[in-house]
């Protein structure tokens, strides 16, 4: 997981925690959204992103996102204080090191599951 906070905090010119907050989001969102056995592969590929987002469900159990599909994504960002820029960056980037770390067909399959994300892509 450090190494995509890392990635995404140089890519988009933000902090480690805003970094680290935008992470946690777009795991909760696709862990509510996309397949969960996509999610599982995603979160697997991550060197410390179980216990992360164990913990980021529990903050945000019954949190509903506002909107629909990517949209609803991109509100949950914006509340955790990113700007819409640096929404489409991050997004752009864990969707470039999801298909790294799992493969097109996975990454296709979570960005097929999610009305409006294949924008990022």
């Amino acid at each position: 997981m450090e190494e995509l906070v890392n990635r995404l905090s140089a890519a988009a010119d933000i902090d480690r925690s805003k970094a680290e907050s935008a992470v946690k989001t777009i795991l909760v969102f696709l862990d509510k959204e996309a397949p969960a056995d996509a999610v599982k592969q995603l979160v697997d590929a991550m060197p410390g992103a179980e216990p992360v987002l164990a913990e980021a469900r529990k903050e945000h159990e019954g949190d509903g996102y506002v909107g629909f599909g990517a949209m609803a994504a991109y509100h949950a960002l914006t509340a955790a204080g990113l700007s819409g820029g640096e929404v489409q960056i991050v997004t752009k980037e864990l969707l470039a090191f999801s298909r790294d770390a799992v493969g097109d067909e996975t990454t296709g399959r979570i960005v097929g599951s999610v009305p409006g994300l294949e924008a990022f892509v």
